[in-house]
């Protein structure tokens, strides 16, 4: 990723969906015209970020970790404004089911969130590599908010994943406790030409509309 922060306009697409790079490979906008024709199932993160429980995929690399985590800086200071928490988990280096229960739930956040009546919203990144070390993680994770389902009407779970390795399992699971509407599974879309062109002169999207 850059160590510039362009402030790029994402988009995310169903998996029922489809995504067009027709303009001569880059995504084409579904902010003009003909993009929009184009890419009639894109939306941004604003579109879907009321629901409870999203998986957000993305290939390699497309900067799916790098965009959650502008999303979430995003909202942050809302969720906090409305006397919610949030509970970050980058979890690329768990090994073991006991350190990922004990960094979530047993955490301070979870365990407060459990004995309050505010909103609790946990980002989980890097599924995908912790399912190297934890094989059983999708089952875990399952179970694990199974035992909450109680108060599941108070917690958002956001998960970044590899789009190859998202599991099933997990999707299966999450629907039954949030409920099949109150789950999403979106996948990253690549950039637009717009956004490369932005890159390449060093300036950032705000600057456009100023």
């Amino acid at each position: 990723m850059p160590s510039q922060d362009y402030k790029w306009k994402r988009f995310w697409c169903p998996r029922s969906g489809h995504i067009n790079l027709a303009d001569g490979g880059y995504l084409c906008n579904p902010e003009e015209k003909w993009g929009k024709i184009y890419n009639p199932d894109l939306v941004t993160f604003e579109a879907i970020s009321a629901l409870p429980c999203l998986a957000l995929l993305g290939e390699p690399g497309i900067g799916k970790s790098h965009t959650i985590e502008a999303e979430k800086n995003e909202i942050i200071s809302e969720i906090q404004k409305q006397g919610g928490q949030v509970l970050p988990l980058d979890i690329r280096s768990y090994g073991s089911e006991d350190r990922l229960v004990g960094r979530l739930f047993d955490s301070l956040e979870f365990t407060q969130w459990l004995k309050g009546t505010h909103q609790l919203h946990i980002f989980l990144d890097s599924l995908d590599e912790c399912l190297l070390r934890i094989d059983t993680l999708a089952t875990l994770l399952v179970d694990e908010f199974k035992r909450y389902q109680n108060h599941i009407q108070r917690l958002h779970l956001r998960i970044a994943c590899r789009t190859a390795v998202w599991q099933p399992v997990l999707e299966e699971g999450l629907k039954q406790i949030w409920g099949k509407d109150s789950v999403g599974i979106y996948e990253l879309a690549p950039l637009r030409r717009l956004d490369v062109s932005i890159a390449t002169v060093g300036i950032c999207y705000c600057c456009l509309s100023s």
